[in-house]
C-alpha cells in the first residue's frame, strides 16, 4: 500500500468513526469528543488489523477467481473483526478506565463488525481485482507495441540495402560481405531481443551500428555520425527498440532530407537518470513528420516507466528527440 492509498484509507477510516459518532450520540452516549475518539481507535484497530491479513493474504489468492478470493477473505475477515474489537477495547480500558463494550456483547458486536468488514473488504478485493486488469491489460499493450516496433525494421529498409549491396558485389565484394553480415545482426536482433522485457544498453548500441552501418553504404558521405556515450552506463538496462528507431527516424526524415546530414547521438547520466539524446542537423519542419514509431516510444516510457520516464522532442536549431528513465541494472549485473 503507497502512501496515496495510505492516507486515502485513513479518510475512510475516519468517515467510518465520525458516521457511528453521530449514530452513538443520537443514543445519548456521552460527550461526542469521548465517543468520537472511542470510534476513531476501533475503526483503525479493526480496519488496520483486516487490511494487514489482506495483504498478507492476498498474494497467494491472486491468481483464483473474484468470487473465489472473496469467499476465502470472509472467515479472515470475521478473525481480524474480534481481534481489533478486542484490542480497541482494551486501548480504550487503558485511556478511560472502563470497556466501551461489555465482554458479554463482545460477540454480538463482533458478527456485526464482522460483517460489516466482510462488506468493505470484498470491496476493496474487487477494486484490487479490477486494478490488475488494467495492469495486465497495458502489459500487454506494451507487447504488442514491441511487436510493432519490430516490424519498424521494414521492408523498405532491407529493400534498399540489399540493392546498395548489389550495387557493391562488383565493386568492392568485401564490403558487401560485411554489408551482408550486418544485416544478418539486424535480423538476430530484431527476432531475439524483441522477445525479452529488458536488455543491456551496449547491445542496443551495436544493433544500432550494424543498422547506421548499413545505411551507411547506402547514403555515403551523406550520413555522418557523432556518438557521445558514458561507457559506464553500458550495462544499464533499456527496453529492446528503445533508440534504434529514433535513429531510423532520424535518417529517414532528417539526413535523406538534406545533401550532407548528420546525427549525433549522446548518452549521459543526468539527475541520477539515463539521457538519450538523438539529434540531427535537418530543418525542423522537414523532421517533424508523423511517426508512428516515435508514439510507440512514448507509450511504452509512460507504460514501464510512468512519471519517472520522459519522451521530448526539441526543435531549436538542429531537432532532438531526448529520453529520460531511470538508471537500472539487470539482476546479474547488480554489485
Amino acid at each position: 500500500m503507497n502512501i496515496r492509498e495510505t492516507v486515502s484509507y485513513i479518510f475512510i477510516l475516519l468517515f467510518v468513526a465520525l458516521m457511528f459518532a453521530f449514530i452513538f450520540l443520537t443514543t445519548g452516549g456521552g460527550p461526542f469528543w469521548r465517543v468520537f475518539c472511542i470510534c476513531v481507535i476501533f475503526s483503525f484497530s479493526i480496519g488496520f488489523i483486516n487490511r494487514g491479513l489482506c495483504e498478507l493474504t492476498y498474494p497467494k489468492v491472486k491468481n483464483l477467481e473474484l468470487h473465489f478470493k472473496i469467499f476465502l477473505h470472509i472467515p479472515l475477515l470475521f478473525v481480524g473483526s474480534f481481534m481489533g474489537l478486542i484490542i480497541a477495547n482494551y486501548i480504550c480500558y487503558l485511556f478511560f478506565q472502563s470497556y466501551p463494550i461489555p465482554s458479554q456483547l463482545i460477540i454480538k458486536f463482533g458478527i456485526g463488525i464482522g460483517i460489516f468488514s466482510t462488506i468493505m473488504g470484498s470491496s476493496l478485493i474487487f477494486r484490487t481485482t479490477s486494478k490488475e486488469f488494467e495492469e495486465q491489460t497495458k502489459i500487454a499493450r506494451l507487447e504488442a507495441s514491441i511487436k510493432s516496433l519490430q516490424a519498424q525494421i521494414n521492408p523498405h529498409f532491407f529493400f534498399n540495402s540489399l540493392a546498395s549491396i548489389q550495387s557493391l558485389i562488383s565493386k568492392n565484394p568485401e564490403k558487401a560481405e560485411e554489408a551482408l553480415a550486418a544485416i544478418a545482426e539486424v535480423f538476430r536482433y530484431s527476432m531475439r531481443r524483441g522477445q525479452k522485457d529488458f536488455i543491456e544498453l551496449y547491445e542496443e548500441i551495436l544493433f544500432i551500428k550494424q543498422f547506421l552501418f548499413i545505411e551507411k553504404i547506402r547514403l555515403g558521405d551523406r550520413l555522418k555520425v557523432i556518438w557521445n556515450i558514458d561507457e559506464r552506463l553500458l550495462h544499464c538496462r533499456v527496453p529492446p527498440f528503445l533508440i534504434q528507431p529514433v535513429v531510423e527516424n532520424a535518417v529517414k526524415y532528417g539526413v535523406e532530407k538534406q545533401k550532407k546530414g548528420r546525427i549525433k547521438i549522446l548518452i549521459q547520466e543526468q539527475d541520477s537518470k539515463l539521457n538519450i539524446s538523438v539529434s540531427n542537423s535537418a530543418k525542423a519542419m522537414v523532421h517533424l513528420i508523423p511517426d508512428h514509431s516515435l508514439e510507440n516510444i512514448k507509450k511504452r516510457i509512460e507504460a514501464i516507466y510512468g512519471k519517472r520516464g520522459s519522451f521530448g522532442i526539441h526543435t531549436n536549431k538542429e531537432v532532438e528527440v531526448e529520453i529520460l528513465i531511470p538508471i537500472q541494472y539487470l539482476a546479474k549485473n547488480r554489485l
